[in-house]
């Protein structure tokens, strides 16, 4: 696999069914949330393909201090936030995988190892992955999840590589498909097709 991204972070524990990765970066670099991702397994023969669904900053003691100690002068706020890499924590969902040039819409034979990197999903790739919504189910599968919010911002991510007029008609076919997931659920159902139109 040739990468010419930068990793967005490296792998700290690991699942067929989701990962787990730890990153230093600076703000605008953040991985966010609904985002596609992908890690290499199985020695560089497959890419798990992954679904960014929390983020969390982990435990810091400068932090800490910092609060306690009251009023804090805008240069200090501004090196706290801006300057100093911040400590983050990202999950994903597991999605899907590719092997061999061909999407897979299942969990893969193995996860990832510790400390691979893991990247942003490229446009075209999330473009590609996402033309078919087969990776719905995996979603809707997913125990103890946002899933109607991570619906909601994956399908918009995914709507964004498309031309402008084709992304309205890609939504309401997302839509139709998720329908089908909700159907017992009217009012889920009429919530996630608001956020869409938002």
């Amino acid at each position: 696999m040739v990468v010419t991204q930068v990793p967005i972070g490296r792998v700290t524990r690991c699942s067929t069914r989701g990962f787990v990765g730890a990153v230093r970066l600076p703000e605008p670099d953040i991985p966010a949330f609904g985002g596609f991702c992908v890690v290499e397994t199985q020695h560089g023969q497959a890419r798990v393909i992954g679904l960014i669904y929390d983020l969390s900053i982990e435990d810091d003691e400068l932090a800490r201090q910092m609060a306690s100690a009251g009023d804090l002068s805008r240069e200090q706020l501004a090196d706290a936030q801006t300057n100093r890499q911040v400590p983050l924590e990202f999950s994903a969902l597991t999605v899907g995988f590719a092997r061999e040039g061909t999407y897979h819409y299942t969990l893969p034979p193995q996860p990832p190892l510790t400390l691979a990197e893991v990247y942003p999903l490229d446009v075209n790739e999330v473009h590609s992955f996402t033309e078919r919504f087969d990776f719905l189910p995996l979603i809707f599968g997913a125990d103890r999840l946002p899933v109607d919010d991570l619906l909601a911002a994956a399908l918009k991510q995914a709507s964004l590589t498309y031309p402008e007029k084709q992304r309205l008609p890609y939504l309401v076919q997302a839509g139709r498909e998720c329908a089908r997931f909700m159907a017992a659920d009217l009012n889920r159902l009429e919530n996630l097709i608001r956020s869409l139109q938002t």
